[in-house]
């Protein structure tokens, strides 16, 4: 395949659609814009593209793009699935989130890695099969959704109208597949509890490690108390006087809730230093049940085969005159369900009330498929990994959203992943290596 002709408008439009900050707005949500005026921007964008290039478009009341070559013969559908949506910035970036800059060797910004790039990679495969009038057996689609970083109704939404495809991939995970993913839940906690802190804010959205929190205590101890407990700790942060105030602010590093071990929650440890210094009951108790990601101090540290370890982030915490709000993201293997865990959480919580909001429970794909031994086999041929072996992940993906769906790439083992966190990014090398993947496994798919 003569495929270097395609990278200089791959990296400008990845470029380009970096640019655009298709966060979700709730203030500008409508009808027409079911995600707000950012992330319509972007569809927009998205469909004049792929109008101009000539392509058949299907819209899904703004819930959806599909693009698509139609099938000659077999009456099946194959979709490639990406989203357009980004969850927000967050601090701790040393250039514009949003510049879409390309320079040393990389195209920077937040989606780069989560998941644009791999979006225009899919769609220029998509162009490329057109471009060569390659005949397809099945009907081939580039499925673009608007909602995948929060509920994912986007998808849910277009799968009800244009139903189930024979077999769909989304490049939203790992390399040579995605087998299983973890369940997905997310709970509320709420509740008055008597507390030294006024007020508390922390963590930027659920899904996200929180990469930093504030707090205005209550003078019970000296600002030094809490400068020496910082320093002993260790933690980024700063200690101010505010009148007979305290302000705490501690710093942390953000990543994807996961993959918490990449990350170092700065809510978590804003709580560990007002418990240490005060001895404050509700920083104790929050810090004792999420100081543990894997749900140690929580009574919930399940490892079960195949999936292995529940993970947990206490992703956003807000405190204001005892009234306690938070958002916590839980992914939690087979062998155990929501209920029970939602149970076991309400007693540690105790006098606090926990809520589940979101559960998406686990996936586990059939390993014999058909569909399966192309992605590995199109992977381990144009990769030299001759012995990959397929994945199980704590991600959420479209995978829970609609049937016959498993994620395949971008990312490999022990590859950097910037997804969530400051200073995103993806390297112009790589974007050309998997260009070359996705073409071939969308070839493979649509007319084996």
């Amino acid at each position: 395949m003569n495929l270097e002709q395609y990278y200089p408008d791959i990296i400008s439009s990845i470029s380009e659609l970096v640019r655009i900050p298709t966060v979700y707005d709730a203030a500008s949500v409508t009808p027409i814009m079911p995600y707000g005026k950012y992330i319509h921007e972007g569809y927009e964008w998205l469909k004049r593209k792929a109008l101009s290039d000539g392509f058949e478009v299907l819209e899904f009341d703004g819930h959806a793009l599909a693009i698509r070559i139609p099938g000659n013969s077999t009456g099946e559908r194959i979709d490639v699935i990406s989203h357009l949506d980004v969850v927000a910035p967050g601090d701790g970036w040393l250039a514009d989130p949003f510049s879409g800059e390309v320079s040393g060797g990389f195209i920077h910004g937040r989606g780069t890695q989560d998941m644009k790039a791999a979006l225009m990679l899919t769609y220029y495969a998509l162009k490329y099969i057109k471009d060569h009038g390659i005949p397809l057996k099945r009907e081939l689609r580039v499925v673009i959704g608007c909602d995948e970083e929060r509920t994912m109704e986007d998808m849910k939404y277009y799968a009800r109208k244009s139903g189930v495809p024979a077999f769909a991939f989304t490049p939203d995970g790992r390399f040579p597949y995605t087998l299983g993913e973890k369940g997905a839940l997310m709970w509320s906690v709420e509740g008055h509890m008597e507390t030294c802190m006024e007020a508390l804010e922390g963590g930027i959205q659920c899904n996200v490690v929180s990469p930093e929190a504030w707090a205005l205590i209550r003078c019970g101890q000296s600002a030094d108390a809490y400068r020496n407990m910082l320093e002993q700790k260790g933690y980024p942060g700063e200690v101010s006087r505010e009148g007979d105030r305290i302000r705490l602010r501690v710093l942390g590093k953000a990543a994807h809730a996961s993959r918490p071990e990449d990350g170092a929650n700065a809510t978590v440890r804003l709580l560990e230093l007002v418990a240490c210094v005060s001895a404050d009951p509700l920083a104790d108790l929050l810090y004792r049940c999420f100081s543990d990601h894997n749900g140690k101090g929580a009574g919930l540290d399940y490892d079960i085969a195949p999936m292995g370890k529940l993970t947990m982030n206490l992703g956003v915490l807000k405190v204001r005159e005892n009234q306690v709000s938070a958002e916590v993201d839980c992914r939690y293997p087979y062998g155990i369900t929501s209920d029970i865990l939602t149970g076991r959480l309400q007693e540690v919580l105790k006098p606090l009330k926990v809520t589940l909001r979101y559960d998406d429970r686990p996936t586990l794909a059939d390993k014999n498929s058909s569909w399966l031994k192309i992605l590995l086999d199109t992977y381990r041929e144009l990769s030299g990994d001759a012995g990959a072996e397929p994945v199980i992940s704590g991600g959420v993906t479209y995978g829970k959203a609609i049937g016959n769906c498993v994620a395949f790439g971008p990312f490999r083992e022990g590859e950097q992943e910037l997804a969530h966190q400051a200073n995103e990014r993806i390297e112009i090398e790589r974007v050309k290596q998997l260009f070359e993947i996705y073409t071939t496994a969308m070839i493979r798919l649509a007319t084996l």
